[in-house]
C-alpha cells in the first residue's frame, strides 16, 4: 500500500489512505529523527540525542529497540518503506517523496529553477499546501526545536518568493489578506512591508499603502535606528511614480555654472560703452553656493 509520512504539522503516517497509530510522543520522535534524513544512516548516539536530548533513559538502547519494533509493525503494510538496522546505525529506506518535508524541499527547488513566474507560482503553491500547521507539532526536544526553526524559516522564504511572483503576474489584490497577516507577524521585515505596500497600491488603495510605508519607516527608526532599505524604498518610489535613478542623492553639478568670483564685468549692466570696474575681492569659502542634496524617500 502507498504511504505518506507527514512531518509538516502533527506527525502522522498514512498507509493506504488511512492513518496508522504511531504511538506516543517519544516513539514519534524516533520516526522524525530518521525521516528528516530519509535514506541516510543515523548513528545510535545521534538517535539518542535527537530523541532524548541530555536526559536519556537508563537503558536507551533497549528503549530504542522497542520503539523501532512498534514502528515497523505500524508500517508493515506500507509498500517501499523499511526501517533498516545497519552496523551501529538505523535508516528509513523509502522514496524521498514519501516524506512531506523532502517533497516540500524538492518543490521549492523546482520553483526556484522555473523559467516563468507562472511555473514558479504553481510549484510554490504545491509546496505550501503540504503544510498543515507547525512542523512536528506536539513534539519537543532541543534537536527538534532547532530543526523546526530552520524548516519554518524555509517556509517563510517560500511564502515571500511566491508573493513576489504573484505581484509580477498582477495578482496583488489576491495577496492582500495573507500579506496583512504576514506583516502583522513580521512588522520589521522590509521585504514583507514592501510587498504589502505594492499590493495595496496596485489594488487602488494608494493612501493605505503610503500610510503603511510611513508606519514601517517610523518603526524602523524607533526600534532599529535605521532608515528603509533599498527594497522598501523602491516600493515607495512606485507609489510616488519616481524613477529609480532618483533613489541616490543628487550629485553636485559641475562644469556649467559660472563661479561667483568670475562674473563678467557687464553681467548686470545694460548695453553701452564698457566702463572699467575694480576687480571684486574673492568671497570667503563660506559664501560659495552650496548644492542642496535632495532627501531620499
Amino acid at each position: 500500500m502507498t504511504v505518506e509520512i507527514r512531518l509538516l504539522g502533527a506527525v502522522e503516517a498514512v498507509v493506504g489512505g488511512h492513518r496508522v497509530d504511531l504511538g506516543h510522543a517519544r516513539q514519534r520522535c524516533v520516526l522524525v529523527a530518521l525521516a528528516v534524513e530519509v535514506n541516510q544512516p543515523v548513528s545510535f548516539d545521534r538517535l539518542v540525542t535527537r530523541v532524548w536530548g541530555d536526559c536519556p533513559p537508563r537503558r536507551p538502547r533497549a528503549a530504542l529497540y522497542g520503539y523501532l519494533y512498534r514502528l515497523r509493525q505500524a508500517l508493515a503494510d506500507a509498500t517501499g518503506v523499511a526501517l533498516v538496522r545497519r552496523t551501529g546505525c538505523y535508516e528509513l529506506a523509502a522514496d524521498p517523496d514519501v516524506v512531506d518535508l523532502r517533497r516540500f524541499e524538492r518543490l521549492l527547488d523546482a520553483g526556484r529553477r522555473a523559467t516563468s513566474d507562472g511555473a514558479r507560482l504553481a510549484a510554490f503553491d504545491e509546496a505550501l499546501v503540504l503544510w498543515r500547521g507547525e512542523a512536528f507539532a506536539g513534539l519537543d526536544t532541543p534537536w527538534l526545536g532547532a530543526v523546526r526553526a530552520a524548516v519554518e524559516q524555509q517556509r517563510f522564504l517560500v511564502e515571500c518568493e511566491r508573493t513576489d511572483a504573484a505581484l509580477r503576474l498582477g495578482h496583488g489584490a489576491r495577496e492582500l489578506a495573507a500579506l496583512t497577516a504576514r506583516s502583522a507577524a513580521h512588522p520589521l521585515d522590509e521585504r514583507v512591508a514592501a510587498q504589502l505596500v505594492l499590493a495595496l497600491h496596485r489594488a487602488g488603495r494608494t493612501g493605505e499603502a503610503i500610510g503603511h510605508y510611513q508606519r514601517v519607516r517610523r518603526l524602523l527608526a524607533d526600534e532599529l535606528g535605521t532608515d528603509p532599505g533599498a527594497v522598501l524604498r523602491a516600493a515607495h518610489r512606485e507609489l510616488l511614480q519616481i524613477p529609480a535613478d532618483n533613489d541616490t542623492p543628487a550629485p553636485t553639478r559641475r562644469g556649467t555654472a559660472t563661479p561667483v568670483t568670475r562674473l563678467p564685468v557687464d553681467a548686470t549692466t545694460s548695453r553701452g560703452p564698457r566702463k572699467s570696474r575694480p576687480t571684486p575681492e574673492p568671497l570667503p569659502r563660506t559664501a560659495l553656493p552650496v548644492t542642496t542634496r535632495l532627501p531620499t524617500p
